[in-house]
């Protein structure tokens, strides 16, 4: 069958389906089970009220495993804000309400953040004694019990002239909100932004002013220690990154690591 492609980033490609549906189509070293698994994930998203798509179905194509979604019309908030910085702003305050309100659903049946972190680092390319001393660490750090998406950066919320929709969702978790914002400062403010990455420069060049307008409207105008909560936190997300195998962060995320545990 002829798709016309849309996109594609580590895990999948993304194709036009039918009439209002796209196939996030996996690589074939994705299984079946792969495919249920964050087929589950995002339907429990969409059965909580929030703007994330509606999976429509699991199958196979050509080999490999995919999952039908509903398709929204929209662009992510990268290509919204391309060329024209007026609107940075609004996308970093739209990011910042956006996350406090994922925050704000109870998510008990979804897996433990905490147990996803401890996978990560055991997977890690970090020495054993590295490991260790991550893990016990990471101990020491509380849990919680809110919807975490464990990805979310402008690429992944979709804007249309309807509204918004988050997207990606296989590393959603119940775990501390902390934690969550956390990962979110790692890619904002630290992350190797890919060459083709609409608005590239504009987000190089303002990356901590993006942060800080997220992060003041995440935080409502309510005082809280989140930023000390986010310094504790980015020890273990930062080592969880480097599972990801990007060569060009590794020095960085190193870095993050050892300033962290001092």
């Amino acid at each position: 069958m002829l798709l016309t492609r849309l996109g594609q980033g580590r895990e999948a490609e993304v194709f036009a389906w039918g009439e209002g549906h796209v196939l996030k189509l996996f690589w074939p070293e994705f299984s079946k089970a792969d495919a249920d698994w964050e087929a589950s994930l995002v339907q429990q998203v969409w059965l909580m009220g929030l703007p994330s798509p509606k999976v429509e179905d699991v199958l196979e194509t050509d080999g490999r495993w995919g999952i039908v979604l509903e398709r929204i019309e929209g662009v992510p908030l990268t290509q919204y804000i391309e060329g024209d910085l007026t609107r940075l702003h609004f996308a970093a305050q739209l990011l910042g309400v956006l996350h406090r309100q994922i925050h704000a659903r109870p998510a008990a049946q979804l897996p433990s953040q905490r147990q996803k972190l401890l996978r990560s680092l055991e997977m890690s390319p970090l020495s054993e004694v590295q490991k260790t001393t991550l893990m016990r660490y990471l101990q020491g750090l509380p849990d919680g019990t809110a919807l975490c998406h464990g990805d979310f950066h402008p690429e992944n919320v979709l804007i249309y002239e309807g509204g918004v929709q988050v997207i990606d969702w296989p590393n959603a978790t119940c775990g501390n909100p902390a934690a969550d914002v956390a990962r979110s400062a790692l890619l904002i403010l630290h992350s190797a932004l890919p060459e083709d990455l609409p608005a590239r420069g504009e987000i190089l060049h303002n990356r901590e002013r993006f942060f800080q307008e997220y992060l003041g409207h995440y935080q409502q105008g309510q005082t809280s220690d989140l930023e000390a909560q986010i310094e504790a936190w980015m020890p273990v997300i930062a080592a969880a990154r480097l599972r990801e195998g990007i060569e060009e962060e590794k020095v960085g995320l190193m870095g993050l690591i050892q300033q962290g545990l001092r």
